[in-house]
């Protein structure tokens, strides 16, 4: 765009014709597209535009601004997509559709020539349908995608005055044909959609005329607080907390009356929950209770092996899971909870008992596999269960099995703790199996930490170190940081060195030392594959040492010549990982998988896990994968990996804790590299946050078991 045009006009209204995106965020709509106006200039359009897509033309109204380093750009106020005119971008459009594709929309474009949208529009079913070997269900299948982008571009112009036309796909997918109507009506409501957020509902809500002071409004932003506090792991907030933090986002602090009656709040003794998420704790603490107060179902006593192989305590562990009917095996790396674990499934099928093995995450089960020899499922696939639909197994018909062994059980939260346990019978026996002292599960409650603390299931806690585990500097320095005490940096006696500290002192100077690491030494000094073996782990996302600038520059390190995928948001060959849930697809949330193969003509990628396992991942569903060649401490949860680099830097000192440097040390396999600061290592250290979330789980089984007793003995 010519300078002069720049000084001379600083508004814009017209339409443009998206020719590349140059950069979309992940979290709030906001990219920069290189876009061509009506007289041929290709120029730079920037703002909440990543609804946009190539070959799409948007009528924008926007204002000129002049960037220092890249010149004149396009802000723009409102992006509306339009119907494209020329035949390209009809088939451009057309292809999005499901079943369509390029040759097909060609075809359609053959066909009913200019008018082919108008034709479609008539009667989509019919229009797909004639397409030569289009079957009927693909027919259906690509009538229902063009109306839902139908409907879509309505919710765009409804949502383009507030700044959220990028969330119409969201929005539309939550709400389905309800979604102009909940706009229109409840805006609210729209905080159950991802990435809305309550300040964009209220946004819409008080533009449409809600009074800031409304019962609804404060109500609303009561529960979404409590849907938030759920996301950091709380089951419940405090009513005076809750109180200061609603003060804070309406500028006013509501009447407790108005915040009780809420619906979808429920109060107990000063502390306030989603009503969903107090009848959860309740019914987990109430199962939980009874199966504990119950003599065992099992008729077994074991017999203690002749050869020494375990140690009292452990077999203490081995004795427990068939003398009661929950149990759980705890402690932290070396100290053998895995020969407890192939001890119970040894006795158990002795004795031609039923055994049922599960963890909570597919590479977790993967490891118990291994280690048993026993197949293992994950909790998802043991009990049968698609989120969104009531599992096979559950009240009523569970699961046909004498013991069920759960193992990476600090990894399981609240809800999934109430599916797996209304899976399973009453007589069943149920061992957990897991590490207190790792950080709590992503998503609501500690269920695991809980039933520890509340001293109600006979718990063995396993405390010694063999001698071979000990040999690792790995081991040692977690069992070190776990006691509070910073690790020791050089070997002792008969140590492998396979744990070292980096000292650099700026962010900078530590993101290059990680990138150089795993770029240089892991594949020179160890032989080992640095995309598939290495795992780069990290506190924070932003920043110069954060997950997402040591992503950027290690895919251009590790996968520099990977051919554009995926629309051009990924390389073949990235290490990736997926966000969220996909059970059509087969992929959990945290799953490491491999970008293999990309086919733009069918809209289709190729993914492999490192389960091994084979994924055809269609176009429309990769908005969930992010690069993983960093990932957080969180995301790595019920995983091994040959090396961990972890960023351990005082840049990022307000996230380090005890419970996330000791999960994070205990992630590696062959060697454990920790780059950042040495004070910060030793502060991160000394913070034990790990009683830090609100949950009464713990408190109402030790409850209800004393009062079962005093029930007993009346």
């Amino acid at each position: 765009m010519p300078d002069r045009l720049f000084e001379d006009e600083s508004r814009f209204e017209g339409v443009v014709e998206v020719l590349h995106r140059i950069f979309v965020a992940d979290d709030d709509g906001f990219a920069i597209l290189e876009v061509r106006d009506g007289d041929g200039e290709e120029i730079t359009l920037t703002g909440t535009v990543a609804h946009l897509s190539p070959g799409e033309k948007a009528r924008v109204v926007g204002t000129w601004e002049h960037h220092d380093r890249y010149g004149p750009q396009l802000k723009a106020e409102t992006a509306l997509p339009m119907d494209p005119e020329d035949r390209e971008g009809q088939v451009a459009y057309l292809s999005t559709l499901k079943h369509i594709g390029p040759v097909r929309a060609e075809r359609l474009c053959d066909k009913f020539g200019v008018e082919v949208l108008d034709r479609i529009a008539a009667d989509p079913a019919g229009a797909f349908g004639s397409l030569p070997r289009m079957s009927r269900k693909q027919a259906e299948a690509a009538a229902e995608s063009w109306y839902e982008s139908r409907a879509v571009r309505d919710l765009h112009v409804e949502l383009a005055p507030y700044g959220l036309a990028h969330l119409a796909h969201r929005i539309h997918s939550r709400f389905g044909d309800r979604a102009m109507k909940t706009i229109q009506e409840d805006p609210y409501a729209l905080t159950e959609v991802e990435g809305v957020g309550f300040k964009r509902a209220d946004t819409i809500a008080l533009g449409s005329g809600v009074p800031p002071e409304s019962d609804r409004r404060a109500q609303a932003a009561a529960v979404f607080l409590l849907g938030e506090s759920e996301k950091r792991g709380h089951t419940h907030l405090p009513e005076n907390v809750l109180a200061r933090d609603l003060a804070g986002m309406l500028g006013y602090r509501p009447e407790q009356s108005v915040i009780l009656s809420a619906p979808g709040l429920s109060e107990e003794e000063g502390r306030l929950y989603r009503t969903v998420t107090l009848e959860r704790e309740r019914r987990v603490a109430d199962d939980l209770a009874e199966r504990a107060a119950e003599p065992a179902w099992l008729e077994l006593e074991p017999i203690a092996p002749s050869d020494g192989e375990l140690t009292d305590e452990q077999w203490r562990a081995v004795e427990g899971a068939f003398a009661a009917r929950v149990s759980v095996v705890t402690g932290g790396p070396g100290v053998g909870k895995t020969v407890c674990t192939e001890a119970i499934v040894s006795v158990a099928l002795e004795n031609d008992l039923r055994i049922s093995l599960c963890a909570p995450t597919g590479r977790a089960a993967r490891r118990l596999t291994e280690a048993t020899g026993k197949e293992a499922e994950t909790i998802h696939r043991l009990l049968e269960w698609r989120p969104g639909s009531e599992p096979t197994f559950k009240p009523g018909h569970p699961l046909p099995t004498d013991m069920v062994v759960v193992d990476e059980a600090s990894m399981i939260n609240l809800h999934m703790a109430e599916v797996l346990l209304a899976g399973i019978g009453p007589e069943t026996h149920i061992v957990f199996v897991g590490d207190a002292d790792q950080l709590p599960p992503v998503g609501a409650g500690r269920p695991f930490a809980d039933l520890v603390d509340s001293g109600v299931v006979p718990v063995t806690r396993l405390t010694h170190i063999f001698r071979q585990a000990a040999r690792s500097m790995i081991t040692t320095a977690a069992h070190e940081v776990n006691r509070g005490n910073p690790p020791h940096l050089e070997p002792g006696a008969d140590q492998e060195r396979d744990f070292f500290f980096l000292e650099r002192q700026t962010p900078e100077k530590v993101r290059d030392a990680v990138v150089d690491l795993v770029a240089e030494r892991v594949g020179a000094g160890l032989g080992l594959d640095p995309v598939r073996d290495a795992q780069v782990l990290a506190p924070i996302y932003r920043g110069e040492a954060g997950i997402d600038a040591l992503n950027e520059l290690l895919q251009d390190r590790l996968n520099p010549d990977g051919a554009p995928a995926l629309d051009d948001r990924f390389r073949l060959g990235d290490r990736l990982i997926q966000t969220r849930n996909s059970h059509e697809l087969g992929l959990m949330n945290g799953t490491i998988c491999f970008l293999v193969e990309d086919d733009p003509e069918e809209s289709t990628a190729i993914l492999e896990t490192d389960d091994g396992e084979t994924v055809v991942m269609p176009y429309e569903e990769a908005d969930d994968l992010k690069l993983a060649y960093a990932i957080s401490v969180h995301k790595s949860q019920g995983c091994e990996i040959p090396v961990v680099v972890f960023v351990c830097h005082r840049s990022h000192s307000g996230m380090l804790t005890r419970p996330l440097i000791y999960t994070a040390i205990t992630r590696a396999k062959k060697m454990c590299v920790l780059v950042g600061d040495r004070p910060a290592l030793d502060r991160g250290v000394t913070r034990d946050e790990s009683g830090s979330r609100h949950s009464s789980l713990a408190e109402r089984l030790t409850r209800a078991s004393s009062d079962r007793s005093a029930g007993m003995h009346e």
